[in-house]
């Protein structure tokens, strides 16, 4: 039976209105899906940039570009909103990239930068900066940029085929248009080196950063990527760009350089972008050369190839390993990692200064010498390196990195010591660096320690130890080839090997403040050294004999230069003005002449407040005296059967600073033989004796004291020492460990007949000639190798030759009334002009024996 017809006209509604629903849904889905799309055809693609928001003025007469783009806050809104949905093809997960290429070769950095047109999509270019180090100007080269950005060169568009603006005459493709893509700086004062010209295009890329934000061309959320190029070289894979996004902005979990930190921070993992890098692998031009293997490189610092790990390419797929260093040709990172790392903050105009010459002269750090810095900087204060499997650029065999074509400068060797590696693994380094004497490379790390701003955060970095231990393992492998050579180089060196823990002489000198620990012979005040004459018999055994090690050449030469000197005593008969007035007494009245030998006949006790307390402080004091210094065995010191030498301690200071002298009186100062405080005023209760001086008494007049008091020991005590030491009153010396270096056979063959020959001990006793002796820590004055003195912080040492034409020939005729506080400096001059030279006092493994 029908159904009535009221109930018929409603159903038919009711199938009308859900037919009209599901059009209108079908409606709202397509323009939900589809209306990014119309906004990005309107307005995304086709706004032609304009060059009305230039850079400022200056920069532009720098740089020759300005910056185009179009300010509209709508246009900007709608982008910025298309931005974090990836529609346009960059953003907060497909950032732009900015390419920097340092080169001196027009064609050669041409050539790289039309590669990266060929094989970046054009909207993932953020530019292309150009550094020419050395070049003031090439209008050739930025007419050849202006060409490519207009599009002279095929390039990509997005997912459209490779375009160029040279199109046929009967194709209707439109050339996409895009904002200036390339910009060259021109270093023209000067190569600056890689390094430098790298943080200048960074500077400059950061600088274009904000101006782009600033007229709402950038989103803030984009954090750019950055590639160094190397000149040359060019790219060689059109989905370079997507890897090496995924490694960097998206967390990935084939970048297996982040394992080897894992330990390093105790599994303390936070959310957080990647601070890596990525390398690429290497091919030369003519196919010769293909490598996609890690690289480290040994102590000589030198790249060593080497095959990755299987556990790291099956932990990745085989889709990216860790390396050590750079392979060289192309390296990627976050832009904002490499403005983290100490290589961006330095100050330094130039890469290097060094001076192992005549004067200063700049070094220009290299590619491979700036790669090996940056890799440390990624491994030591950052996410390390990985190198993605089968992405690559193409360079010339002459652009690959081998130990046949890179050779580290010396003084950029020492940077890279001085700043990032201990004393130990420098002196592996200095080891295996040619072309370089121990006196220059220490003047080298001595510079470098000096101008280093730029050096590490320990709580931020690593150390060198963990990356050698951890990461680059081939640093402490001998290289098979050229240890030959390495040794006949590096004869004359006296360099250790770390490995090696025995050693044949002490640790000497270590100046400090004042001593948290005392050994406990001090307070048992076992201070007496009694003279012992010889066995008759043993003394007639004993013989002449060659020094055995021979002295290195450097050590020889320098004692060569020098003529022996006739010991006996010269009076000084004219003592009626300075530097040989004398001394006064406490009352002021002249003729004073001190007691050395009360301090050692009479020692104080000693004295210190809570001593239990400041020894368990355990801090660098202690560190410092307890694991850096060797200290000699005072029972087998004080046993040698033998006349011991005599040692003559002077300690320079003021009145107002009297109150550091029983810190010294009370700990080392009763094992010198003589003992004197040379003051500004008399008090015999602690040795201080005023001994006045040319000119007012003031810093800048340090030279004029010196010269007296050093008049005064040779009038008084000259022929009762073998050895007199001076030092300030901060000075913390080990009198046993510098006695055994003093009676050392290598200080007596020294001063014998200039290191050949070790003098027997009758010959040594009745001998009347010897050679000088001027013992301390060497510096290069201001980096000149020719003008070496002893630092006067850890003080340093005569023998009697050297005392006497000090006073005698050296003073009266040398800077007599100079008014200076560069008393060190004027006293090594005073010597170099009698032929006598600082000697090289380390020990056999390199060890400083004079502490400053």
């Amino acid at each position: 039976m029908a159904a009535p017809r009221p109930i018929r006209r409603k159903r038919i509604q009711q199938q009308q209105q859900q037919q009209n629903d599901k059009l209108i849904a079908k409606w709202c889905f397509a323009l939900v899906c589809l209306w990014p799309l119309v906004v990005l055809l309107r307005w995304g693609g086709k706004s032609t940039p304009t060059n009305n928001n230039n850079l400022d003025g200056a920069q532009q007469n720098n740089h020759h570009h300005s910056v185009g783009g179009v300010h509209h806050n709508n246009i900007f809104q709608i982008r910025k909103y298309l931005d974090r949905v990836d529609v346009m093809g960059y953003g907060p997960t497909h950032p732009r990239v900015a390419v920097v290429i340092v080169g001196t070769n027009r064609d050669e950095v041409l050539a790289s930068v039309e590669s990266v047109f060929r094989n970046t999509a054009m909207e993932r270019i953020f530019l292309i900066c150009a550094v020419m180090d050395g070049v003031a100007s090439d209008a050739k080269l930025v007419k050849k940029l202006n060409q490519m950005d207009e599009g002279a060169v095929p390039h990509w568009h997005g997912l459209k085929k490779l375009m160029s603006q040279k199109l046929d005459d009967d194709d209707d493709e439109e050339e996409e248009p895009h904002g200036k893509k390339t910009y060259v700086l021109f270093n023209g004062d000067g190569e600056t080196g890689t390094a430098a010209s790298r943080n200048d295009a960074v500077a400059f890329i950061t600088l274009l950063e904000e101006k782009h934000e600033q007229a709402g061309l950038k989103s803030p959320e984009e954090d750019l990527l950055l590639v160094f190029l190397k000149s040359g070289a060019e790219l060689n894979d059109k989905q370079w760009l997507k890897p090496v996004t995924s490694a960097l902005v998206v967390p990935a979990p084939f970048t297996r350089s982040s394992l080897l930190l894992k330990n390093y921070f105790n599994e303390k993992t936070t959310t957080k972008k990647n601070n890596a890098a990525v390398s690429f692998g290497v091919e030369s031009d003519d196919g010769t050369f293909t490598q996609t293997k890690a690289v480290g490189f040994s102590a000589a610092l030198t790249p060593q190839w080497m095959d990755s790990k299987a556990s790291d390419l099956a932990a990745s797929n085989g889709n990216s390993f860790p390396s050590p260093a750079l392979a060289g040709v192309a390296t990627a990172m976050r832009l904002a990692t490499y403005r983290n790392l100490p290589v961006f903050n330095r100050t330094d105009r130039h890469d290097i200064v060094t001076t192992t010459g005549d004067s200063d002269s700049v070094v220009v750090v290299g590619d491979y010498e700036a790669d090996l810095d940056l890799a440390l900087n990624l491994w030591l204060c950052a996410d390390g390196i990985d190198i993605l499997n089968g992405i690559g650029a193409t360079a010339k065999n002459a652009h690959v990195f081998t130990k046949d074509n890179t050779r580290v400068e010396p003084s950029v060797a020492a940077q890279l010591a001085a700043t990032w590696m201990d004393a130990a693994r420098a002196e592996q380094v200095f080891a295996k660096v040619t072309g370089v004497t121990r006196l220059e490379w220490d003047t080298l790390i001595s510079k470098a320690k000096k101008k280093n701003n730029n050096s590490p955060n320990n709580e931020k970095c690593r150390s060198f130890q963990w990356y050698v231990e951890n990461v680059n393992t081939v640093f402490t492998e001998e290289e098979e080839e050229g240890n030959n050579d390495d040794a006949s180089n590096n004869s004359s060196k006296t360099a250790a090997k770390v490995s090696d823990t025995t050693t044949t002489e002490k640790e000497v000198v270590v100046p400090d403040k004042q001593p948290l620990e005392i050994p406990k012979v001090m307070e048992e005040e076992v201070f007496l050294i009694p003279e012992r004459k010889e066995d008759d018999e043993q003394q007639a055994a004993e013989k002449e004999k060659k020094l055995d090690p021979p002295l290195d050449p450097e050590r020889l030469a320098l004692l060569q230069k020098s003529k022996p000197v006739d010991i006996a005593y010269v009076n000084i008969t004219d003592r009626s003005d300075h530097p040989h007035k004398g001394a006064k007494d406490a009352d002021g009245n002249w003729g004073y002449v001190h007691d050395p030998t009360a301090l050692r006949k009479n020692p104080p006790p000693f004295t210190f407040p809570d001593l239990e307390s400041a020894c368990a402080l355990r801090d660098n004091d202690y560190k410092m005296m307890t694991e850096q210094v060797s200290v000699v065995d005072v029972k087998a010191h004080d046993a040698v059967r033998r006349r011991r030498d005599k040692i003559f301690c002077l300690v320079y200071t003021i009145a107002e600073s009297h109150d550091r002298i029983p810190y010294i009186r009370e700990t080392w100062g009763p094992k010198c033989d003589g003992f004197m405080v040379g003051s500004t005023k008399t008090d015999a209760s602690i040795g201080a004796v005023e001994i006045p001086h040319e000119g007012p008494e003031e810093y800048n007049n340090i030279w004029q004291k010196v010269r007296s008091m050093w008049s005064y020991i040779y009038d008084n005590y000259y022929q009762d020492y073998d050895w007199f030491h001076i030092g300030g009153d901060d000075l913390f010396l080990l009198v046993e460990n510098l006695r055994l270096y003093l009676e050392s056979d290598e200080i007596r063959a020294a001063q014998n007949d200039g290191g050949v020959t070790v003098p027997s001990s009758s010959s040594l006793e009745s001998s009347t000639h010897q050679v000088p002796l001027f013992l301390g820590r060497r510096f290069a004055y201001q980096g000149d190798v020719n003008n070496v003195f002893l630092s006067g912080g850890s003080g340093y040492t005569l023998n009697k030759a050297a005392l006497k034409i000090l006073v005698v020939e050296g003073l009266p005729k040398y800077f007599p009334h100079q008014k200076t506080f560069s008393e060190d400096t004027r006293l090594a001059e005073i010597f170099r002009k009698l032929s006598v030279f600082p000697y090289d006092t380390k020990d056999s493994h390199g060890s400083e024996r004079y502490n400053p």
